[in-house]
């Protein structure tokens, strides 16, 4: 029985993970006790049900931050592969937006007091099992379909084969450095589009822009170690079961450079069949500045 529980941060989006999932076929259980999980997933496996594909919705508004329950929910991760663990996150802006819209309040809050100190202890508390997760994935301004996409796109994989996910993001370093990224790479000892009066206003989104970062020889030198490295290290983290890989790329304000490469290597590793997601963080900040 293949069995996925879902986690993550407060207002990241499981309750929409767990209805694309649903509509995938999975039988879903939201909000269910973490203690329960044993149980339940056992009861699942060994009473007959005719359940094939199993999804379990567990969060912070139970016991979950318990150490003894967190290590137990791991070994029995450990002990069980066909068990996998999706972990949904979000910025902190992001989440931030979206609790003032919904007026709802985090779960952390009695406990932590501001909306942005109970995000951060709940990311805090949450580590152990964004560790452990076998798939993660970053909703900062994804849509529902999107969502839906890349639950398709990460579960379709073949024969049982999990499919190694490569988050790239591009930032601006004056905007500070992105949190979970396993690999920062700076890209400002590159000729910077900004200075180009026909460039200053597109981004690297634009060919013109990427055109011109590419131009120059150590670009493409730089380009091609930063491939090399990502497919030498991918299998070296399936060798430790870590099925995904986050990669930054940053410039001074991460509109041209960081994202010309950041949309390069994503579209390089989408072509090889890898799950990749991309987000450009800060690409429109200057401009709201203004």
């Amino acid at each position: 029985m293949k069995t996925i529980i879902v986690t993550g941060l407060s207002g990241a989006g499981k309750s929409q993970a767990i209805q694309i999932l649903e509509d995938l076929g999975y039988f879903c259980v939201d909000n269910l006790p973490p203690q329960l999980i044993r149980t339940f997933v056992d009861l699942c496996q060994n009473t007959g049900a005719e359940i094939d594909r199993l999804a379990l919705v567990t969060d912070i508004r139970s016991d979950i931050f318990s150490e003894k329950f967190q290590s137990s929910l791991i070994s029995f991760l450990q002990e069980n592969r066909d068990i996998e663990m999706l972990f949904l996150e979000a910025d902190d802006e992001t989440l931030v937006t979206r609790y003032q819209e919904s007026r709802r309040k985090h779960p952390l809050t009695g406990v932590a007091g501001s909306l942005s100190q109970s995000i951060k202890l709940e990311r805090e508390k949450m580590a152990a099992f964004r560790e452990e997760a076998s798939y993660v994935i970053d909703t900062t301004g994804l849509s529902t379909k999107e969502l839906r996409a890349t639950l398709k796109q990460i579960l379709s994989a073949k024969d049982g084969v999990v499919m190694t996910q490569i988050n790239i993001s591009s930032f601006g370093f004056k905007y500070g450095l992105p949190r979970s990224a396993d690999y920062v790479f700076d890209v400002r000892f590159l000729p910077n589009p900004f200075y180009k009066k026909e460039l200053r206003g597109k981004t690297g989104e634009d060919a013109e822009v990427r055109d011109y970062v590419m131009s120059f020889p150590e670009a493409q030198e730089f380009y091609k170690k930063i491939l090399e490295l990502v497919a030498f290290v991918i299998p070296q983290f399936k060798n430790v079961e870590k099925d995904h890989l986050e990669i930054a790329f940053g410039c001074t304000g991460g509109q041209h450079r960081s994202v010309t490469f950041a949309y390069l290597v994503e579209e390089a590793f989408r072509k090889q069949g890898y799950v990749t997601r991309v987000i450009h963080r800060d690409i429109t900040k200057d401009r709201e500045a203004k």
